[in-house]
């Protein structure tokens, strides 16, 4: 107890206490960035020891204020109440010390209950809540043994009678642990504000860099625009001039030249001039125009979105040109920028975000989409936040806090912003704490044994002195403890005689040590050896995976050539078959023929659906693979498959139905081919292994996710082999191969797609007891789309010139047969220079070309009619191949070519690209 106060009412104390402890919350004692520490809790376990559990409450009751206060809210003092009434119960009715019983509490309530707080009542994310629990466990540590240490003055009652050996002990461990907790935290926070240091010249780095670079990019196209203008002033051609300017600088888009009036006179390339069609070609309201005149030297625009030539975001450079000192036009250059994901900082072994600002404070990039877009202009506000240097963080839309360092450049005036989030830099410095505090504890523990060693060197001889007076024997004679002078010292000759022998022990362990050295020495030595043995060995290896990624490297691309040529090989034959019996069946027909020609048509496509299931599997594997979310009727694609399947799925004497539950959303946001392809194979698993019984669908729509379960009573899947039942190549059964069909990739390509859309796939099944297949996608609500896809007719196309490009004769009579519902007059050509032959001097607006052909393929063909527009004039080139692959529509596209169609050709395919091109 205060025995010094005891005359002041208990109430003024606690009052005063409470006071003290709720200021002491006010501190601003950090832990890492923004965790503050309690110490006012002290004052309350004060109060306790002093006082009373009642004048406790009074002061957790005022602590709780001064938190409400600084937080707005006071969730952790009902943790301290709990405390409170842990440490009456279990320390002070039973008289112990507090600082183990009292970390008991945290560690069984204290601490699970300051997490369910931290995550559900106040939505915290979990880095921050580790922080924070870290934070109260020490902070209670601290208090608990600052009480225990004052507890030797203020509360003697607790000690008496107690061993003197516990005593020492006690109180040397806690002082020990209370320096380590201490100190720990000093070099914890200390840590932190290096690593922030550090973690900002890091990004001032990369922001100034980047502006350099910038400003370094834009003066080089700069310089270049006004050495265009001089040619041309020179009397240089304008359009060679905007050619060779464009060719030899990458990142110039097209380029123009106007004149005084703001009519534009040249182009390049020349399509910019096809793009413009139906509009007038001027640039007099562009800032590029207007602006040029005053700047001799060239002038850069600020990022704005093109048209023309597309919408992609560009910066328009221009330079006047002058005729007899007189202003007679400009030459101008759009620079688009792709190069500044490689200036993103990357920090603490974390990607930051780059946002760069034109001198209009307009986006020119921004690796931050959930806060800023390319040409999204900057308010002043958000100016401020981003730029202020006396701020060093920017608080985004989604709560999230990043470090941000921002730089102008100098010669342009345009703003880079480097940003890292502050969780990463947490998280370094929590991972050092967290080795910190295991350190810590190592040290504490080590020093518990230390002293309870030394605590008993100290007390030994008080404990031989008292046995020896214990034993003492008035009748019998005893020298040492015979009255002479020395008698009175013998517990000092004792100690004396105890630390010579700690001093030999403690001389025979430096001996020790310092052979223990020399050892280590010798090991260092030979670790330095073993080193340059082990980076030897390591560059060997190095050397042997790099050429083994070469060979990867050559055997995957050969795989890819190969799986395209199958591709063109075998879709070029299909394309014959399906294409004539497509047309067959136009025909009135008996029923056997129509049956025959059915069986035909189904079977190619059933081939046609292999290979594709090839492919499919070569891009997963490959991971090419590419989802195109759209919003999707999903109740009439379901309704199509499971209508299909009924006709051509479900085998005579098995039954089939389907149930879509209400939950399901009319629409929803799928990739609608990946959706089909995934329930179309179950189905048609389900409908190829089911002899008799029923096979059911059933749909679900629950906490956002997609569930379907397909359901049958065939032959069921033994347990043993459902575990290789998604691999590639497996079927359950050797001889399910030989009798129902089939390559072995339908569930292992169902299994990724679902993986890919981020979504499992199970099943359940024992032999003989059929099998049920579930599906989980996760999909959100989609929006009706007005637009209903109708039925493709041929589109009339009489009176105009078709040129048919195509080397094989079949694919010939395919192609002819379908553009004769289009009324056409179609022309033949063999092969590319046959094309060319034809095209000279002939007015022919479309062209379906082939791309492998001998003598000269598709893409030289239309790289010689893009080329030459004067001699071969400029078709609608639509490509019509084998080649299914992704990458195949691009190369098709990029040599010139308007649109694609893959073989087999599907009529509706054609027509409709077709009608775009009328349209």
């Amino acid at each position: 107890m205060f025995e010094k106060i005891n005359a002041l009412p208990k109430v003024a104390i606690a009052i005063l206490l409470g006071l003290l402890g709720g200021f002491a919350n006010l501190l601003p004692l950090w832990f890492l960035d923004s965790s503050e520490f309690l110490l006012g809790q002290l004052f309350v376990i004060l109060a306790l020891m002093s006082l009373g559990w009642r004048y406790a409450l009074l002061c957790v009751a005022i602590g709780a204020a001064f938190i409400f206060y600084r937080w707005g809210h006071c969730w952790p003092s009902m943790v301290f109440l709990l405390e409170i009434a842990w440490l009456q119960v279990f320390c002070v009715r039973p008289n112990k010390p507090l600082f183990m019983r009292g970390l008991a509490f945290w560690v069984l309530f204290g601490v699970p209950l300051l997490f369910l707080f931290g995550k559900f009542a106040l939505d915290l994310n979990l880095l921050v809540i580790m922080t924070a629990l870290a934070k109260y466990f020490i902070n209670a540590a601290i208090c608990l043994v600052i009480v225990d240490l004052l507890s030797l003055f203020l509360f003697k009652q607790l000690w008496q009678a107690k061993p003197l050996y516990r005593i020492l002990n006690y109180m040397i461990s806690h002082l020990i642990i209370l320096v380590v907790l201490v100190t720990t935290i000093m070099l914890t926070n200390s840590h932190y504000e290096r690593i922030e240091y550090e973690v900002r010249a890091q990004l001032s780095d990369v922001a100034n860099t980047t502006a350099q670079r910038i400003d370094s990019f834009l003066g080089n196209h700069r310089r270049a625009l006004a050495d265009a203008a001089y040619n041309i002033e020179r009397g240089l051609d304008k359009q060679q001039t905007i050619t060779r300017l464009v060719e030899s600088y990458p990142n110039i888009r097209t380029a123009i030249t106007a004149e005084q009036s703001g009519l534009v006179t040249h182009f390049y390339p020349d399509t910019l001039r096809t793009s413009l069609a139906g509009e007038v070609p001027a640039v007099s309201d562009r800032q590029y125009f207007i602006q040029a005149p005053y700047y001799p030297g060239g002038f850069v625009s600020g990022i704005f979105r093109g048209r023309g030539f597309g919408d992609d975001s560009i910066v328009a450079i221009s330079a006047p040109i002058y005729q007899q000192g007189e202003f007679d036009g400009i030459v101008e250059g759009s620079v688009f920028f792709n190069t500044f994901e490689q200036f993103i900082p990357r920090v603490l072994s974390h990607m930051g975000h780059l946002m760069i600002l034109d001198s209009n404070n307009k986006v020119v990039f921004s690796s931050l989409k959930s806060d800023f877009n390319t040409l999204d202009e900057i308010n002043d506000a958000t100016l401020d936040t981003l730029t202020n240097d006396n701020q060093n963080l920017y608080i985004g839309k989604t709560e999230e806090v990043f470090y941000r360092r921002s730089v102008r450049s100098e010669q342009f005036g345009w703003q880079v912003i480097s940003l890292i989030e502050r969780k990463y830099v947490n998280m370094a410095v929590a991972s050092a704490w967290g080795q910190s505090f295991f350190l810590a504890l190592f040290i504490i523990a080590l020093s518990s044994v230390l002293v309870s060693k030394l605590t008993r060197m100290l007390i030994n001889p008080m404990h031989d002195l008292s046995s020896r007076l214990n034993s003492f024997d008035p009748a019998s004679r005893n020298d040492d403890l015979s009255p002479k002078e020395e008698a009175t010292f013998l517990e000092v000759i004792t100690l004396q005689q105890q630390f010579t022998q700690l001093a030999f022990k403690l001389s025979m362990s430096f001996k020790k040590l310092q052979k223990a050295n020399q050892e280590n020495q010798s090991l260092n030595a030979q670790l330095t050896n073993f080193n340059a043995q082990l980076e030897t060995q390591v560059q060997e290896k190095t050397e042997e995976l790099i050429d083994a990624l070469d060979r990867a490297n050559k055997a995957s691309s050969a795989k890819s050539l190969f799986l395209a040529n199958m591709s063109h090989e075998i879709r070029t034959p299909l394309n014959g078959i399906i294409g004539m019996t497509a047309d067959m069946q136009r025909n009135t027909l008996d029923q056997s023929t129509a049956e025959s020609l059915q069986i035909i048509y189904q079977s190619a496509h059933n081939l046609l659906l292999i290979l594709n299931d090839i492919l499919d599997y070569s891009k997963i594997e490959a991971g090419a693979l590419e989802l195109d979310k759209q919003d999707v009727a999903f109740h009439k694609v379901l309704h199509a498959l499971t209508t299909s399947f009924c006709k051509t799925g479900v085998k005579q004497g098995v039954s089939f139905s389907s149930d879509v539950d209400a939950s399901v959303p009319e629409y929803l946001l799928l990739d609608e081919l990946r959706i089909t392809q995934i329930i179309n194979n179950l189905l048609s698993n389900a409908g190829k292994f089911t002899e008799q019984g029923s096979i059911k669908l059933n749909a679900r729509y629950i906490n956002g996710a997609l569930h379907i379960a397909i359901i049958d009573t065939g032959v069921g899947i033994a347990k043993e082999k459902q575990k290789l039942l998604f691999g590639e190549f497996i079927q359950a059964d050797v001889s399910t191969t030989r009798k129902y069909g089939g390559t072995g990739l339908g569930l292992t390509i169902c299994k990724r797609l679902v993986e890919a859309m981020g979504g499992s796939i199970e099943v359940e099944s024992a032999s003989g007891q059929g099998s049920t297949f579930s599906v989980i996608i996760p999909a959100e609500p989609g929006e009706a789309q007005h637009e209903e896809k109708q039925q493709v007719n041929a589109p009339n196309l009489r009176g105009v010139n078709v040129l048919l490009v195509e080397d094989n004769p079949i694919n010939q009579i395919v192609a002819a047969k379908l553009m004769d519902h289009t009324g056409c007059s179609l022309t033949k050509a063999n092969d590319g220079l046959d094309a060319l032959a034809l095209l000279k001097g002939n007015n022919i607006p479309l062209v379906l070309m082939d791309c492998q052909m001998p003598n000269m393929d598709g893409f030289d063909c239309t790289r010689r009619i893009r080329q030459n527009p004067d001699l071969y004039g400029t078709p609608y080139i639509v490509a019509i191949t084998a080649n299914a692959f992704n990458e195949d529509r691009v190369k098709c596209l990029q040599v010139g070519m308007d649109d694609f169609v893959s073989k087999p050709i599907e009529p509706d395919a054609l027509y409709q690209c077709l009608l775009r091109w009328q349209g």
